[in-house]
């Protein structure tokens, strides 16, 4: 979530929004409605936005869950917002879950604009996450400004000096539908025919790209990714950096080095302040040896603490060290759960791969029994 000084995304018109009373539909609730197979269909393409919860309906974990979702319904009905939110009980409705969550992971909030459901999935689980995330959404694209003060409301935004009637405001209005929770897209009438990047860490930074929904998504990206600068080679090699036999990526570099049609991904997010990390350091390097001759296998690390996933939709992680596998042509990861042991490491490479591995025997001396 983006913050606005103290405030979330939504800065000065939420602001407005607490203030001034707006009615709200009494058929819509406090709560969140359950929904089966039956009912599913009418009640997300009853309403031009809908969020819906989807989760396991077991143990006391539940029931904190469905406080803190209820709470977050309550707050956002006090902002006059009128989304309609729903639960599915994965377990109860599985063909739902496989259909709408395919992943599996659970529980998953995913937010649906015209009953088709968009890119927005997230896992928040506390009433002030879920209640920041349906407010951020429940708003046009583009906001209306008259002054820069409206805009250094906001931690960071995009400012647009441009004609409404203008390509470059409709192809940002595409990229800025793309980014609705992460960064607020501003717009002042002008014929200036510029964009540009305001934020608290530095100066404005001016869009250069082509007028096109994808170069302005990218750019807007690339902008709110942490990154640390890419290592540079050493003399006379090229390519990225290899470092204890993993491929080091930054930021900048996830996409191209993580995201790779060809070939599976095993990387390992770190912190280097992590004892967990570093107790774990000997086992990863230990596993990149043995899968040194695997073509279709690269192994990668990144400092999750000095960068972050340009992609948070689908790339997160909650605690160091965190190994996800993507394999080849797949935008999402896998991630490693139980013993991090190299046996553990090298199993879970096999069965979520794209091709067998077909280790030599000798580079898996010392835990082949494991295997």
């Amino acid at each position: 979530m983006v913050l606005s000084r103290g405030r979330a995304l939504l800065g000065a018109w939420l602001l407005a929004a607490v203030m001034v009373p707006h009615p709200v539909d009494s058929r819509l609730g406090m709560g969140a409605t359950a929904l089966t197979k039956k009912t599913f269909d009418g009640f997300i393409h009853g309403s031009d936005k809908v969020l819906v919860d989807f989760v396991k309906r077991e143990g006391d974990e539940w029931h904190k869950q469905q406080s803190e979702l209820e709470s977050a319904v309550r707050k956002v009905r006090g902002f006059g917002c009128n989304v309609p939110v729903a639960t599915v009980d994965v377990g109860a409705e599985a063909d739902l879950a496989n259909n709408f969550v395919p992943r599996g992971e659970f529980p998953q909030l995913l937010w649906f604009l015209h009953g088709e459901p968009t890119q927005y999935h997230r896992t928040f689980r506390t009433a002030k996450g879920i209640s920041d995330f349906i407010m951020a959404l429940d708003r046009d694209p583009i906001q209306e400004v008259k002054t820069m003060d409206e805009v250094s409301n906001y931690n960071r935004a995009v400012l647009a000096e441009i004609r409404r009637t203008s390509p470059l405001y409709h192809a940002l209005e595409v990229a800025a539908s793309r980014h609705m929770d992460s960064v607020a897209v501003t717009w002042m009438d002008s014929d200036k025919e510029t964009v540009n990047w305001h934020s608290d860490e530095g100066q404005p930074v001016t869009y250069k790209g082509e007028v096109t929904p994808d170069g302005l998504e990218r750019w807007m990206r690339g902008l709110l990714t942490r990154s640390e600068s890419p290592p540079e080679p050493e003399e006379g090699t090229v390519g990225p950096v290899i470092d204890g036999g993993s491929m080091v990526v930054v930021g900048q570099t996830f996409e191209d080095l993580v995201l790779r049609k060809e070939q599976d991904v095993m990387l390992l997010v770190y912190a280097p302040w992590c004892g967990f990390s570093r107790q774990f350091f000997p086992v990863w390097e230990s596993f990149a040896r043995a899968v040194a001759g695997v073509s279709h296998l690269v192994v990668a690390k990144m400092d999750g603490d000095r960068n972050s996933s340009p992609f948070p939709e689908d790339f997160t992680w909650n605690a160091y060290p965190t190994v996800l596998h993507v394999k080849a042509g797949q935008r999402w990861p896998t991630i490693f759960h139980g013993n991090r042991t190299v046996a553990n490491l090298v199993r879970f490479a096999e069965e979520h791969g794209s091709k067998p591995l077909n280790l030599d025997p000798s580079a898996t001396a010392g835990f082949e029994a494991e295997l």
